[in-house]
Parts: structure tokens; sequence; C-alpha cells
């Protein structure tokens, strides 16, 4: 087969050696003959599994086949028996698995929705289940679920859960309305500065933290107190190393307005409104040769095109949105900083 060929020839290649388009492109075709190779073992899965080849083995499912025979994980033993099972149902699908435009995880959950949907006395048929899966097309988890609770017309579920855990941390499992969801996801958005690893229990947090100050204040006695029972409860180094930063900055006695000023080129309020609202609130970056752009929301900065060090002016011509990530690769490439 060409396809592992061609992975058998990458494997004695010194990748420091090549270039970065060289490794980009020997990836991308990596990541194909990853693809061809998986659609061909789930229909040797689906195969064995219709032979049950797996008892003259000594082995009483496809699943203990998979991993004590095989030595799969159990996830990855899940995620290919039941794709190979669907694989069988919906042939059709065997393009789609081959290109990337559904992956493992997506063929699973909709295999786990047939199963539901078969034991309330239900029948899809391959057609139906064909145009379901073609709604999900290069969809990512979240979407990927969200389309199929619909469709599938999977039941609604609203609950609440709290689980205390061994180092006094809980774990938190909570149902939210879609307009609750919406002001969460906002929330985390704007606090990605501050919350910089971008969770859940992150953003909540802070979120909190900050109402509880604002309905606390002038009771200092009350506030610390809170803080201390957090802080004993929750390994909160970074973020505390964060408040510290805040509280040093703010008892030297320069604003926030000045520091910037004195670090970096001041952007007047209206501009920098004016700037995110031209980019949608979304990294702008875009590879030259895909026109793949970025959109994300975390860690947005205002960068200027032409850098002020080599001209550039503060004009909202010359300014663009880049998340953290894309604006310190834009550095780097101008040779003028970044990690």
């Amino acid at each position: 087969m060409q396809g592992i060929s061609f992975l058998e020839d990458s494997v004695s290649v010194i990748l420091s050696d090549i270039s970065n388009r060289e490794l980009l492109d020997r990836m991308q075709k990596l990541v194909k003959t990853e693809r061809k190779i998986t659609h061909v073992i789930l229909l040797h899965i689906a195969e064995i599994e219709t032979r049950k080849l797996y008892a003259e083995l000594g082995f009483d499912g496809m699943f203990p086949y998979l991993t004590r025979g095989l030595g799969y994980s159990e996830g990855s033993a899940y995620r290919r028996l039941h794709s190979a099972r669907l694989l069988i149902q919906v042939p059709e699908i065997s393009q789609k698995i081959e290109n990337g435009s559904l992956n493992l995880s997506q063929l699973t959950k909709m295999q786990k929705c047939i199963k539901a949907n078969e034991d309330k006395g239900g029948v899809l048929s391959a057609s139906k289940t064909l145009e379901v899966l073609q709604k999900i097309e290069h969809r990512n988890s979240f979407e990927t679920e969200k389309t199929l609770a619909k469709e599938m017309n999977m039941p609604i579920e609203s609950y609440e859960i709290l689980t205390p855990q061994r180092d006094d941390s809980v774990r938190l499992v909570v149902s939210l309305t879609k307009d609750e969801f919406a002001h969460l996801e906002l929330a985390k958005s704007l606090l990605s500065h501050i919350c910089l690893d971008g969770t859940w229990a992150q953003v909540i947090g802070k979120l909190a933290e900050t109402f509880n100050k604002k309905k606390l204040h002038g009771r200092e006695e009350v506030t610390q107190s809170a803080i201390v029972a957090a802080a004993d409860r929750v390994d909160s180094s970074r973020a505390v190393g964060g408040l510290r930063r805040v509280q040093d900055s703010q008892s030297s006695g320069l604003s926030r307005k000045t520091k910037r000023r004195s670090s970096r080129c001041y952007i007047p309020l209206d501009v920098r409104r004016e700037v995110f609202k031209k980019a949608q609130n979304r990294c702008e970056y875009a590879d030259v040769i895909s026109g793949q752009r970025c959109q994300s929301r975390f860690q947005l900065q205002i960068d200027h095109r032409v850098p002020v060090a080599l001209g550039g002016a503060d004009g909202i011509e010359n300014l663009r949105v880049l998340c953290r990530t894309h604006n310190l690769a834009a550095a780097r490439q101008l040779g003028i900083g970044g990690r």
C-alpha cells in the first residue's frame, strides 16, 4: 500500500533537517495515511466480528479481543468497534472517514444514539442515519452532540451534582439553558486574559470572586475570611500569583492607562472598539496558502500590521485583532521577540 510505504519512509527522516513547508506537507500526508489505515482496520474489525473469529483465539467477544488480544486501550477499542458496526450499516460513510469529514468519536456518538433509539423500540433506517451523519460532518464534539440531541430526539436532562473529592475540591455537574450558557461562554471570552488556562472552573471561580468582592465591599473581615477559606480548599497558586501582580501594580500608584502608555503605544478606546468591531471580536490571522482564518476568541490582542518599531502608525488601517498565539507568532516572524 502506497500510504504504508510513505509511512515507512517517514520514520527514517530526521525531522529537524527538513523545512517548515516540507514538515507540514509530510504531516498532511501522514494524516491521510492514518485515516486510510483506520478505515481499513474498521473493515477488518467488522469482518472478524461477523465471522466470530475472536472465539477461535479464546476471547468471548470482540471487545476483549481488541483490548487484551491486540492491545488497544478500552476507549480506542470502544470507538473502533462501534464505528465498524456503523460502517457496515451505512457503507456510504467510507469516503467520509478517509477524508476526515467524520471521525471515530462522531461515529461512536451516533451509534450510541441509534442504540438508545432501539432500546425505546424505534428503528432508524440507513437513509435517515446517513442524513443525520451528513449534518455532523466537520463538526466539533460540542456541535456534534448538539445536533444529535436534536435530530435523534434525545431526552432533555436537567440536574445538579456536587461530588466532594479527597483534596477538598468539588466536582460540579450542572445543566444550563441556552441563554445561561451563552452568557457564560461570553464571560469566558472576556476573561481569557485573566483565566489563562481557559477552564470553566477558572471562569466560574473568577466570576464568583468578582461578584462576592462587589457585594461584600466595605466588609473586609468577611471578605478576607471568605478568601482564606477558599484558598484552603483550592490550589490556586497561579491565580494568587496573578492577584499579587495586580495588587503590586495598584500599590505602585500607577494607573493602568499610565502603565500602558509607558510600556507600549497607547491606542484610544474608541479606536480599540472599532478595531474589535471590524474583526467581529475574533482573531483575524489567516494562513496565506489555505486562507484558513483562526477566529479564536481567546486572549485577543490588538496588533500593528507594521510594528511601531518599524515605523507603523496607530491608525485603524494598520491595526488588527490577533489571539495571543498568533500575535507572538507574528512577532517571531518579524524577528522582534516573542516566545
